[in-house]
Parts: structure tokens; C-alpha cells; sequence
């Protein structure tokens, strides 16, 4: 398939509750994917993420095999949707998100449709790509640039193209006057900074470094130089032979005279395995549900979550049950979590993820009761460890796993 491979390190956001919709659950190689849409357009949007993971795996080198622990993509419908999952403002289209109980990437498709095309989802599984493979204690100017990077990749049956320019983001750059002097991007606090400005004047930095196989190796002993500790600003500048005002003067000129990369594509990729199915519903966007449940819910829309739960585990759908079990262990009653535990793990005693949950259950009874800690840490140990057996890839396992082991703190 590739002409050319580049190798280079890299790294690489209160509502209503979510409405009834038409849920389809896509699982792949590397990805478990919801989407309120038609199976033929979840289909689609599964090719084009595993397409993507290939550029990825291409342009970085990478050859280390699928994680067994599949990112789970969630592809909403508006920004109420997003909101409910976490509190984030209103022009964001996507983010991505990791826990102890898991990571997840949550994009609305509106803007995927009408505005930026595909480059909000394919910006947060770069993030989840480089975390996941090319970990680093990498700078937020890089971690974002490199992502934008890498989002406006096209992929056709013909070719790829990657390191166009996202126009929003070049909007941003049409203005030279009101460019933030690289010295804050680089070594300043981007929460302090104009969001705008900051994503497009790090992408293009990004850009200069990637086109430049000097540059990119000049990347690299910088991120090694900060990983031992070195002070950033004298890092970069022994790194790349210029400082922060060197870089203003350079990129001013290099903005004028930037092009992206083409590769044509020698054959066809065999379609990778999808399976697709329709998930049962009980009148809520039960995906979503999950979503908040793994990365943490607010408490101010911690009672609007669990309810939805209890609604969606009335029925006899074993996902709406789950959902239901993880929001009362979180959020609400535990005794009615062991029985929903119970009843699930009496159909399948070696479910890893239901194992998992009952040791969180312990472990959560644990945090909240002093005096019964210990005899709840034991339990919660004792649940870990069937979970460790029946699936020794589920890594929320090893991290609670240990937390319970701290039964004397």
C-alpha cells in the first residue's frame, strides 16, 4: 500500500437527558462504535477509522498489534449530546476522554456532516493512538498540533492525503497581527490563551517540524531531553538550534509556502471484519449512558444519570443492566446493584466486565465505610482477581485490582 513511510514519535473535552433515538452498536479490530444512524453510514464511518489507523501505524512506525482493550467511539447527534457526557461549551464538536474505567471518543455528527467533515473524530483517535502506543510526556502545543496534523487526512481507493489544512483552523492564521508570540505557545499556559489561535498556530509549528527530517529528529531529542528532567526552554533551543522568537520569524515565512503530502495507493486494502447490530433500547440513548458512566459524572447531573440507568435496566435488555448496575454502584443503591449483578452473573460467571463491576462495588462500599474497609477491599480483591482470570487484557481490573490492595490507607 505505501510508497513511502515516514517514521516519527508523536502525541500526539448541567443538560437535558439524552432523547430516544435509533442506537447501532459497530464493532472492528481496534474499535467498538455507536452511532444513532443507518448501518450503511456506521459501516462507513468504521472503514474510515480503520483506514486511518493504518496512516497512523504508517507515518509512526508502528508495529505493535490491535490492543485487545478496543477504543469505544461514540458518534452523537448535537451538542446536547456531548454535554450530557461531560460540561463542555458549545462550539466543541468532539473530545476525547481516558479513566481508570476506560477511554473514550465522542464526536457529533452534525458538525461531522456539515461543517468540518471528518476531522473532529479522526483529531481525538490520534490522541487515543499516540497515548496508546507512543507514549510521552509530550508538550500540549504538540499534542494538539500533531493531532490537527494528522485530522484533515483524506483517504480515497486511489489515495491519501494528510497535512492539509483544516479551514477553520487556517482562519485563525489569515491574520499575521494577531499571532501569539511563540514563546507563550511553547512554554506558556494554553488555558490562558485564545483556543483559536493556540490549536492553529501549534498545528502549523507542527507542520514545520514534520516536513523536515532533521526537524522531526531534532523533535526527538527534544521530548528526551524533557522526559530527563532538562529545563524546556534551554531544551529546545540545544534541540532545534533557535529559540521562541527564531521560531515567530520562521513560521511568518513558512505559513506562506506550506504543502501537504500525497500518497498513491497501490492496491486495496481487504476490508477489515464489522460486525453491526441494533441495540435495544428502553427510550433513551443508552450509549451515552455509558459514555458518562466510564469517564465520571458531574455531580450536579449525577441523579439525571442514574435515573436514566434505572430506566434503561427495567427492561430484559442485559446492556440496559448493566448500565444500571455500574449507576447504582457509582451513584445509588448497592443493594440493588448485587442483585442485578447477581442475576447477570448466574447467566454468565466468567463475564470479566460483570466480575469487574462486582469488585467495584466493593471497593466503592469500601472509599464510603471506614470501619468496613478492609473486609470490603478483601472482597473487592477476591472479585479482581476472577476478573484478572477471565480476561487478563481488561486493565480497569489491574488498576482497581490495586487500589483495593491499599486496604490499610
Amino acid at each position: 500500500m505505501w510508497r513511502k513511510s515516514i517514521g516519527i514519535l508523536g502525541l500526539l473535552v448541567l443538560s437535558a437527558a439524552p432523547a430516544k433515538a435509533d442506537w447501532y452498536r459497530g464493532e472492528s479490530p481496534n474499535f467498538i462504535v455507536y452511532s444513532e444512524t443507518t448501518r450503511a453510514r456506521l459501516r462507513d464511518r468504521i472503514l474510515l477509522l480503520e483506514a486511518f489507523d493504518r496512516l497512523l501505524r504508517g507515518l509512526t512506525a508502528t508495529t505493535a498489534p490491535p490492543s485487545p482493550n478496543k477504543l469505544r467511539v461514540y458518534l452523537a447527534h448535537g451538542i446536547g449530546a456531548l454535554q450530557y457526557v461531560a460540561p463542555v461549551g458549545q462550539n466543541v464538536g468532539g473530545f476525547y476522554r481516558a479513566s481508570p474505567d476506560g477511554a473514550i471518543a465522542i464526536a457529533d455528527e452534525y458538525q461531522n456532516w456539515r461543517s468540518n467533515e471528518d476531522d473532529t473524530l479522526l483529531h481525538e483517535y490520534t490522541h487515543h493512538f499516540m497515548q496508546q502506543y507512543h507514549p510521552a510526556p509530550y508538550p500540549t502545543w504538540y499534542a494538539e498540533g500533531f493531532a490537527d496534523y494528522l485530522m484533515s487526512a483524506n483517504i480515497t481507493p486511489e489515495r491519501i492525503e494528510y497535512g492539509n489544512y483544516n479551514p477553520i483552523r487556517a482562519s485563525w492564521l489569515v491574520s499575521r497581527r494577531g499571532w501569539i508570540p511563540y514563546e507563550q505557545i511553547l512554554f506558556g499556559n494554553p488555558r490562558r490563551l485564545s483556543a483559536g489561535r493556540f490549536y492553529s498556530q501549534s498545528w502549523l509549528l507542527v507542520h514545520y517540524i514534520m516536513a523536515n527530517e532533521a526537524r522531526r529528529a531534532a523533535f526527538v531529542r527534544y521530548i528526551q531531553a524533557v522526559t530527563r528532567g532538562d529545563d524546556a526552554r534551554a531544551a529546545f533551543t540545544a534541540s532545534f538550534g533557535m529559540g521562541a522568537t527564531d521560531v515567530d520569524r520562521i513560521l511568518h515565512e513558512y505559513a506562506r509556502r506550506i504543502t501537504f503530502h500525497r500518497i498513491t495507493r497501490s492496491g486495496t486494502d481487504p476490508a477489515p471484519p464489522i460486525r453491526i447490530e441494533r441495540l435495544e433500547q428502553a427510550g433513551l440513548d443508552t450509549p451515552l449512558i455509558e459514555a458518562a458512566l466510564t469517564i465520571g459524572v458531574r455531580a450536579a447531573n449525577r441523579r439525571a444519570v442514574l435515573n436514566d440507568a434505572r430506566r434503561a435496566g427495567r427492561g430484559d435488555d442485559a446492556f440496559g443492566k448493566r448500565l444500571q448496575a455500574r449507576a447504582e454502584i457509582l451513584y445509588g443503591d448497592v443493594a440493588v446493584a448485587d442483585r442485578l449483578l447477581d442475576e447477570l452473573l448466574a447467566a454468565a460467571p466468567t463475564d470479566a466486565e460483570l466480575l469487574y463491576l462486582k469488585g467495584l462495588r466493593h471497593l466503592v462500599a469500601g472509599r464510603r465505610d471506614a470501619a468496613a474497609r478492609r473486609a470490603e477491599y478483601r472482597l473487592a480483591q477476591g472479585f479482581f482477581g476472577r476478573a484478572h482470570r477471565a480476561d487478563p487484557n481488561h486493565y480497569p481490573t489491574l488498576f482497581r485490582y490495586a487500589e483495593a490492595l491499599s486496604e490499610g490507607d
